[in-house]
């Protein structure tokens, strides 16, 4: 790595690993820095001709800078990340704390063929992906036991019982059309990643798994998982992702939640997902419903 006194000073500051050989010095390869070159060489390209990566130390949002590059025709198989979010958001504009270096905050630029209103199932699509490297890390050792992965709808992945990692997908509009989807993906690594209010909540990768673990080895195996089910989804089996999703989530049938809209609060059971991944839930007196955008909180009914 070659850079004048500033740059390795700033490369210092944001904890990245440095030696110094014969007056030169270095970045030293490891699994967990995120420098954009590496990623680009180990994500292997299914979905897009090559991953295009480009990486913020901090920066206000991922999924915004993502929709910017978009309306410039940016192409699909574009990543943004950022070491620190000053303004994170998960859905519905709520803060996502995104302290540097202690997550993954990253978004990927999709232009899917599919009809726009087959595009939610993207979250789907992102959630499984997750799911199923946070289950691959025991099964390929490396931890020393499963983690107990849960996926919540519509957004949210689970580590016992608790917020570990949030998708945001969004829209972008260019020239009066519908061109592209910003798919936004905030994992917490370490515990640093988690405010102290949302402890009781919110866990983190390596806390559950008790060890530590390389956000780059991470973030590469994900997206290959999520190039892998993009597959999936750009050829219309819809059915297979939504069976996918099911079988990673204790919430999506017989299961009591609190149903969220606006200020009213109503217990009701779930009982399975529609076509496009909406969750259909029974109310006390029996009626059938199709929830699109509420809150559900999963708690068991006392």
């Amino acid at each position: 790595m070659s850079g004048s006194s500033g740059d390795l000073e700033l490369c210092r500051v944001w904890g990245m690993p440095l030696e110094t050989r014969d007056e030169s010095t270095r970045l030293v390869f490891d699994h967990d820095t995120l420098v954009p070159l590496w990623i680009e060489s180990e994500t292997p390209a299914i979905s897009w001709d090559k991953l295009r990566v480009l990486g913020f130390l901090e920066i206000g949002s991922t999924n915004e800078e993502a929709a910017v590059r978009a309306r410039s025709d940016a192409p699909e198989g574009l990543l943004v990340y950022a070491e620190k979010q000053t303004s994170g958001r998960g859905r519905k504009g709520r803060h996502w704390s995104s302290p540097g270096g202690a997550g993954l905050y990253f978004s990927l630029l999709l232009r899917p063929p599919n009809p726009l209103n087959c595009w939610p199932l993207l979250t789907h699509v992102a959630s499984i992906a997750l799911a199923q490297i946070l289950k691959e890390l025991s099964a390929e050792h490396w931890i020393p036991h499963p983690l107990a992965v849960d996926l919540k709808w519509p957004n949210d992945v689970l580590l016992s019982g608790r917020k570990a990692a949030g998708i945001l997908l969004e829209t972008v509009q260019q020239e009066q059309h519908t061109a592209a989807a910003v798919l936004g993906v905030g994992i917490n690594i370490k515990s640093e990643s988690l405010p102290e209010e949302l402890k009781e909540i919110a866990t983190s990768v390596s806390q559950e798994a008790g060890v530590f673990i390389p956000r780059r080895r991470l973030l590469v195996r994900y997206l290959y998982h999520l190039q892998i089910g993009y597959e999936l989804f750009k050829r219309g089996q819809y059915q297979k992702i939504l069976d996918q999703w099911k079988t990673h989530s204790s919430m999506w049938d017989g299961v009591p939640v609190w149903l969220h809209e606006g200020a009213q609060r109503s217990l009701v059971v779930t009982c399975g997902l529609s076509d496009m991944g909406a969750l259909k839930v029974r109310t006390p007196d029996g009626t059938e419903e199709t929830v699109l955008a509420a809150d559900v909180s999963v708690r068991h009914s006392r």
